[in-house]
């Protein structure tokens, strides 16, 4: 039985290379058929992970077309992304570079699936810190 959160949304379901499979009504659902946990599929339809079982997955209004969403596998950033990452005050004024999330979260005790969703536009700040890839 899906949430009344859920209700009206999908668990849209993509290969690696953006084709379109599926649309579920429930992360279960949509789990129980990827062969993985619901978890992941959660996690990867809000951008904290770039697949979950090895699809790209997005939650999206049941009547959003399908081809109307956009598939970049390469700018979700995961908890073990090794690019550098900015932490920036509230106004984005640079504080600090680290050389990956995990480096980042060791130095301020900011978890890295908080950086994760940060850097992901997940949520707007981690630690009351603004971060964001560095630019190369």
């Amino acid at each position: 039985m899906s949430r009344t959160s859920n209700v009206g949304f999908v668990y849209r379901q993509y290969t690696k290379d953006g084709i379109f499979m599926a649309d579920y009504k429930s992360s279960r659902e949509a789990a129980e058929a990827a062969g993985t946990s619901s978890g992941a599929v959660v996690r990867a339809a809000h951008g904290e992970r770039k697949t979950g079982g090895g699809f790209i997955w997005k939650k999206v209004k049941e009547e959003t077309p399908q081809d109307n969403i956009e598939i970049s596998g390469e700018s979700c950033i995961g908890y073990h992304d090794k690019r550098p990452v900015l932490q920036m005050d509230l106004e984005g004024t640079e504080i600090c570079q680290f050389n990956s999330i995990a480096h980042a979260s060791r130095a301020t005790g900011i978890s890295r699936r908080s950086l994760s969703c940060a850097l992901n536009g997940a949520q707007k700040t981690a630690g009351g810190y603004r971060w964001m890839l560095k630019e190369e």
